[in-house]
């Protein structure tokens, strides 16, 4: 068969990925609109598609629903992209936090699986269940324990739409931000900053850095001082994200204020 790389679905692609489900007969797990669009707008749809750009060139599609935590859509023509395509949205689950992925097929599917390494999660036919613990990334694993410690569900990142975010492996000075304390991005960010602050300057904005790269344990710090302080933790994550979900991790993001701005 053609090679394929796996994707995101992107809104253009959504009336082709109809199309060809509609001409698939044997699917694994079949998907209604209402769903295809809910996985397209979490960005949790991925296809399996041609190397060469073919538009008409599907080979499958899979959908991860995240209120659920259980793979929603699964169908392809071949059981190597079956394979692929089951690999990528475990992968994907991780970033969101998951440790336990759910799935439910058709009877006669369970050879295959079995082999993916899932494992019949009730007596009810067709119901499969795979513990993605070891697929867990270093990040992954501090940023739940540091969340369970705080008490914040597990959860938390499926129910807010966020993925966790990797430290950047190099960081750049950015200057000191409005309360004197030297700050940091990743490289390329800081660069970009550089250039917007002094665009901002040329129209006689001056543009102040409140906060810009925040490790997971200085995040998980700021969450345990307003605990202390007394506010609880539903109206803390109303402003703060939980460890290892806020963009602040990658260095790629930075709070700005003007001198003219009151808080």
């Amino acid at each position: 068969m053609k090679k394929f790389r796996i994707k995101a679905c992107k809104q253009q692609e959504l009336a082709a990925v109809k199309l060809w489900l509609a001409s698939r007969e044997n699917r694994v797990l079949p998907a209604t609109a209402k769903r295809l669009k809910l996985l397209l707008e979490d960005g949790c749809l991925l296809l399996a598609r041609t190397t060469r750009g073919d538009q008409s060139g599907i080979f499958g599609v899979v959908g991860l629903d995240l209120p659920s935590a259980r793979i929603s859509l699964l169908v392809a023509d071949q059981r190597p992209v079956i394979s692929a395509l089951i690999a990528a949205v475990e992968r994907l689950a991780v970033c969101y936090g998951m440790v336990h992925l759910q799935l439910r097929t058709k009877p006669g599917k369970s050879r295959s699986l079995v082999k993916l390494g899932y494992y019949a999660s009730t007596q009810t036919e067709g119901r499969w269940q795979r513990n993605l613990s070891r697929r867990l990334t270093a990040n992954a694993r501090k940023a739940r324990q540091l969340n369970q410690e705080l008490g914040i569900p597990a959860d938390y990142g499926c129910t807010h739409r966020l993925r966790l975010q990797s430290e950047p492996s190099q960081l750049a000075s950015i200057g000191t931000d409005v309360f004197g304390r030297e700050q940091f991005m990743s490289p390329q960010a800081a660069k970009a900053l550089h250039a917007m602050v002094a665009a901002a300057a040329a129209d006689e904005i001056d543009l102040q850095v409140v906060s810009a790269f925040r490790s997971v344990d200085y995040q998980c710090s700021l969450l345990k001082n307003k605990l202390n302080k007394g506010l609880s933790m539903d109206d803390i994550l109303q402003v703060s994200a939980a460890p290892g979900y806020s963009e602040h991790h990658s260095g790629c993001a930075v709070d700005l204020t003007t001198p003219q701005y009151q808080a």
